[in-house]
Protein backbone atom coordinates (compact mmCIF):
# COMPACT_ATOMS: atom_id res chain seq x y z
CA UNK A 1 0.00 0.00 0.00
CA UNK A 2 1.38 3.54 -0.48
CA UNK A 3 2.26 5.66 2.50
CA UNK A 4 1.92 8.65 1.09
CA UNK A 5 -0.66 10.60 0.66
CA UNK A 6 -1.55 13.47 -2.22
CA UNK A 7 -3.58 16.35 -2.95
CA UNK A 8 -5.36 17.11 -6.59
CA UNK A 9 -5.89 21.03 -7.07
CA UNK A 10 -8.72 21.42 -9.45
CA UNK A 11 -11.77 18.22 -9.87
CA UNK A 12 -12.58 18.35 -13.52
CA UNK A 13 -11.85 16.37 -16.95
CA UNK A 14 -8.36 16.98 -16.15
CA UNK A 15 -7.90 15.50 -12.81
CA UNK A 16 -10.34 12.22 -13.90
CA UNK A 17 -6.89 12.01 -16.07
CA UNK A 18 -4.81 12.34 -13.75
CA UNK A 19 -6.44 10.17 -10.95
CA UNK A 20 -7.08 7.22 -13.44
CA UNK A 21 -3.18 7.51 -13.56
CA UNK A 22 -2.38 7.89 -9.92
CA UNK A 23 -4.60 4.55 -9.31
CA UNK A 24 -2.46 2.92 -12.31
CA UNK A 25 0.70 3.43 -10.49
CA UNK A 26 -0.17 2.98 -6.67
CA UNK A 27 2.54 5.13 -5.27
CA UNK A 28 0.17 7.94 -3.40
CA UNK A 29 -2.95 7.43 -1.92
CA UNK A 30 -5.11 10.45 -2.81
CA UNK A 31 -6.17 12.24 0.09
CA UNK A 32 -8.87 13.98 -1.64
CA UNK A 33 -9.43 17.00 -4.13
CA UNK A 34 -9.82 20.55 -4.04
CA UNK A 35 -11.69 23.07 -6.73
CA UNK A 36 -13.44 26.73 -5.82
CA UNK A 37 -16.83 25.46 -7.36
CA UNK A 38 -18.74 24.87 -4.27
CA UNK A 39 -21.66 22.63 -6.33
CA UNK A 40 -18.70 20.08 -6.24
CA UNK A 41 -17.73 20.28 -2.77
CA UNK A 42 -18.95 16.96 -0.77
CA UNK A 43 -18.94 14.95 -4.49
CA UNK A 44 -16.91 11.87 -5.57
CA UNK A 45 -14.66 12.05 -8.52
CA UNK A 46 -13.27 8.49 -9.42
CA UNK A 47 -14.12 7.74 -5.77
CA UNK A 48 -11.99 10.56 -4.96
CA UNK A 49 -13.46 13.48 -2.44
CA UNK A 50 -13.87 16.73 -3.19
CA UNK A 51 -12.91 18.15 0.36
CA UNK A 52 -13.35 22.21 -0.60
CA UNK A 53 -12.21 24.93 -2.02
CA UNK A 54 -8.63 26.47 -2.52
CA UNK A 55 -8.62 27.88 1.08
CA UNK A 56 -8.10 24.55 2.92
CA UNK A 57 -4.70 23.97 1.14
CA UNK A 58 -2.87 25.40 4.04
CA UNK A 59 -4.53 23.33 7.10
CA UNK A 60 -4.21 20.12 4.78
CA UNK A 61 -0.42 20.75 4.61
CA UNK A 62 -0.20 18.93 8.02
CA UNK A 63 -2.03 16.16 6.84
CA UNK A 64 0.03 15.70 3.17
CA UNK A 65 3.12 15.91 1.88
CA UNK A 66 3.12 16.30 -1.73
CA UNK A 67 -0.01 17.84 -4.53
CA UNK A 68 -0.82 17.68 -8.50
CA UNK A 69 -1.92 20.38 -9.92
CA UNK A 70 -5.22 19.03 -11.74
CA UNK A 71 -5.92 21.93 -13.47
CA UNK A 72 -5.97 21.44 -17.58
CA UNK A 73 -6.06 24.68 -19.71
CA UNK A 74 -7.10 25.58 -23.54
CA UNK A 75 -5.69 28.61 -23.19
CA UNK A 76 -2.33 30.44 -21.48
CA UNK A 77 -1.68 29.08 -18.38
CA UNK A 78 -1.90 31.62 -15.76
CA UNK A 79 -4.72 29.91 -13.55
CA UNK A 80 -2.28 26.88 -13.60
CA UNK A 81 0.82 28.81 -12.81
CA UNK A 82 -1.23 30.35 -10.03
CA UNK A 83 -2.18 26.81 -8.08
CA UNK A 84 1.47 25.83 -8.59
CA UNK A 85 3.38 28.34 -6.98
CA UNK A 86 0.31 28.31 -4.01
CA UNK A 87 0.75 24.85 -3.58
CA UNK A 88 5.07 25.42 -3.32
CA UNK A 89 4.37 28.15 -1.05
CA UNK A 90 2.49 25.99 1.44
CA UNK A 91 5.36 23.61 1.98
CA UNK A 92 4.02 20.64 -0.91
CA UNK A 93 6.46 18.75 -3.23
CA UNK A 94 4.39 19.46 -6.40
CA UNK A 95 4.61 15.82 -7.85
CA UNK A 96 4.67 14.66 -11.60
CA UNK A 97 2.36 12.20 -12.86
CA UNK A 98 3.19 10.12 -15.92
CA UNK A 99 1.32 7.13 -17.34
CA UNK A 100 2.97 3.80 -17.53
CA UNK A 101 2.86 3.75 -21.33
CA UNK A 102 4.03 7.18 -21.79
CA UNK A 103 7.97 7.50 -23.16
CA UNK A 104 10.01 9.87 -21.52
CA UNK A 105 13.86 9.90 -22.13
CA UNK A 106 16.39 9.08 -19.48
CA UNK A 107 18.56 11.92 -21.16
CA UNK A 108 15.57 14.16 -20.81
CA UNK A 109 15.03 17.18 -17.94
CA UNK A 110 12.09 17.76 -16.39
CA UNK A 111 10.98 20.08 -13.55
CA UNK A 112 8.43 19.31 -10.68
CA UNK A 113 5.15 18.56 -11.29
CA UNK A 114 5.30 17.11 -15.15
CA UNK A 115 1.78 15.19 -16.22
CA UNK A 116 2.49 12.93 -18.84
CA UNK A 117 -0.72 11.12 -20.31
CA UNK A 118 -0.82 7.92 -22.21
CA UNK A 119 1.42 7.47 -25.28
CA UNK A 120 3.32 10.86 -24.98
CA UNK A 121 6.59 10.76 -25.58
CA UNK A 122 9.61 12.90 -24.49
CA UNK A 123 12.65 12.26 -26.45
CA UNK A 124 16.11 12.21 -25.98
CA UNK A 125 17.55 15.81 -24.47
CA UNK A 126 14.63 17.25 -23.96
CA UNK A 127 14.13 19.89 -21.02
CA UNK A 128 10.88 20.37 -19.36
CA UNK A 129 10.31 23.31 -17.02
CA UNK A 130 7.93 22.77 -14.42
CA UNK A 131 4.13 22.04 -14.62
CA UNK A 132 4.36 20.97 -18.02
CA UNK A 133 1.57 19.07 -19.35
CA UNK A 134 2.22 16.53 -22.12
CA UNK A 135 -0.96 15.10 -23.30
CA UNK A 136 -1.86 11.64 -24.54
CA UNK A 137 -0.14 10.67 -27.48
CA UNK A 138 1.81 14.08 -27.85
CA UNK A 139 5.79 14.25 -29.43
CA UNK A 140 8.03 16.62 -28.00
CA UNK A 141 11.32 16.04 -30.12
CA UNK A 142 15.23 15.61 -29.21
CA UNK A 143 16.42 18.73 -27.60
CA UNK A 144 13.60 20.65 -27.39
CA UNK A 145 12.96 23.32 -24.76
CA UNK A 146 9.24 23.65 -23.13
CA UNK A 147 9.10 25.97 -20.39
CA UNK A 148 7.20 26.14 -17.11
CA UNK A 149 3.26 26.28 -16.93
CA UNK A 150 3.06 24.76 -20.71
CA UNK A 151 0.21 22.54 -21.79
CA UNK A 152 1.39 20.42 -25.30
CA UNK A 153 -2.16 18.98 -26.13
CA UNK A 154 -3.29 15.35 -27.64
CA UNK A 155 -1.87 14.63 -30.47
CA UNK A 156 0.34 17.69 -30.88
CA UNK A 157 3.67 17.08 -33.06
CA UNK A 158 6.57 19.56 -32.06
CA UNK A 159 10.18 18.40 -34.06
CA UNK A 160 13.45 18.38 -32.66
CA UNK A 161 14.81 21.27 -31.55
CA UNK A 162 11.83 23.42 -30.95
CA UNK A 163 10.91 25.76 -28.31
CA UNK A 164 7.74 26.96 -26.33
CA UNK A 165 7.73 29.58 -24.18
CA UNK A 166 6.09 29.91 -20.38
CA UNK A 167 2.52 29.13 -19.61
CA UNK A 168 1.87 28.49 -23.74
CA UNK A 169 -0.35 26.32 -25.00
CA UNK A 170 -0.05 23.65 -28.19
CA UNK A 171 -3.43 22.58 -29.18
CA UNK A 172 -4.68 19.17 -30.42
CA UNK A 173 -2.87 17.56 -33.20
CA UNK A 174 -0.81 20.56 -33.85
CA UNK A 175 2.67 20.39 -35.84
CA UNK A 176 5.41 22.34 -34.88
CA UNK A 177 8.60 22.18 -37.26
CA UNK A 178 11.87 21.45 -36.56
CA UNK A 179 13.80 24.23 -34.61
CA UNK A 180 10.78 27.09 -34.19
CA UNK A 181 9.74 28.67 -31.54
CA UNK A 182 6.84 29.97 -29.51
CA UNK A 183 6.55 33.33 -27.28
CA UNK A 184 5.43 33.26 -23.96
CA UNK A 185 1.76 33.44 -23.47
CA UNK A 186 1.01 32.30 -26.83
CA UNK A 187 -1.75 29.74 -28.40
CA UNK A 188 -1.51 27.71 -31.18
CA UNK A 189 -4.35 26.34 -32.13
CA UNK A 190 -5.61 22.64 -32.84
CA UNK A 191 -4.53 21.24 -35.79
CA UNK A 192 -2.15 24.22 -36.89
CA UNK A 193 1.31 23.88 -38.89
CA UNK A 194 3.74 26.20 -37.24
CA UNK A 195 6.45 26.46 -39.86
CA UNK A 196 7.69 30.36 -38.71
CA UNK A 197 8.45 31.28 -35.46
CA UNK A 198 5.44 32.63 -33.13
CA UNK A 199 5.98 35.91 -31.29
CA UNK A 200 4.77 36.04 -27.51
CA UNK A 201 1.50 37.23 -26.67
CA UNK A 202 -0.48 36.19 -29.56
CA UNK A 203 -2.73 33.29 -31.06
CA UNK A 204 -1.89 32.00 -33.72
CA UNK A 205 -3.88 29.28 -36.00
CA UNK A 206 -4.33 27.48 -39.80
CA UNK A 207 -2.01 25.69 -42.15
CA UNK A 208 0.83 27.59 -42.21
CA UNK A 209 0.27 29.00 -38.64
CA UNK A 210 -0.51 33.28 -38.56
CA UNK A 211 -0.83 35.46 -36.03
CA UNK A 212 -5.05 36.06 -35.40
CA UNK A 213 -5.00 38.50 -32.48
CA UNK A 214 -3.53 38.35 -29.16
CA UNK A 215 -3.81 35.66 -26.73
CA UNK A 216 -4.23 37.93 -23.55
Amino acid sequence: MPESSILGLGAGGHARVLIDILQLRSEYRILGLLDPNSRLWGTTLLEVPVLGGDDLLPQLRSDCEFAFVALGSVGVGHLRKRLFELAVKLGFSVASVVHPNATLAGSARVGAGLAMMACAVVNACASLGQNVIVNSGAIVEHDSVIEDHVHIAPGARLGGNSFVGSESHVGIGAVVLEGRRIGRNSIVGGGAVVTRDIPEGVIAAGVPARVIRPSI
